[in-house]
């Protein structure tokens, strides 16, 4: 059963108004709590690159060899990139998982 948060009527479970106050009020059943990720799971920080273009096309090259990563300055950047000695480098990061399998990717060379 539904109950409305405004006249506290309860409902059944697949009314769309209350059957009090024909409001569509219902109280959620119960918050949805964030799932605890573990420490294997958090982003670290990879590389600082001086512009947001590099920072991208690290980010591709990780992610075409199936690595996740994440810019978390790239919208600062794209906003204010003109003033990178205020805000400093474009950071790259990769979850902590990752973190040896994308350093070796990136220290090898380019294929010719």
């Amino acid at each position: 059963m539904k109950k409305c948060t405004y006249c506290g009527q309860e409902s059944v479970d697949d009314a769309a108004n209350c059957s009090g106050c024909g409001l569509e009020e219902f109280e959620a059943d119960k918050p949805a709590q964030p799932e605890k990720m573990d420490d294997q799971e958090d982003f670290v920080t990879l590389i600082r690159c001086q512009k947001l273009i590099d920072a991208d096309l690290v980010a591709t090259k990780l992610g075409s060899a199936g690595i996740e990563t994440f810019i978390p300055d790239e919208h600062l950047m794209q906003t204010i990139g003109f003033n990178l000695n205020t805000y400093g480098y474009v950071r790259v990061q990769v979850r902590r998982k990752d973190y040896a399998n994308a350093k070796d990717l990136l220290s090898k060379p380019e294929d010719a």
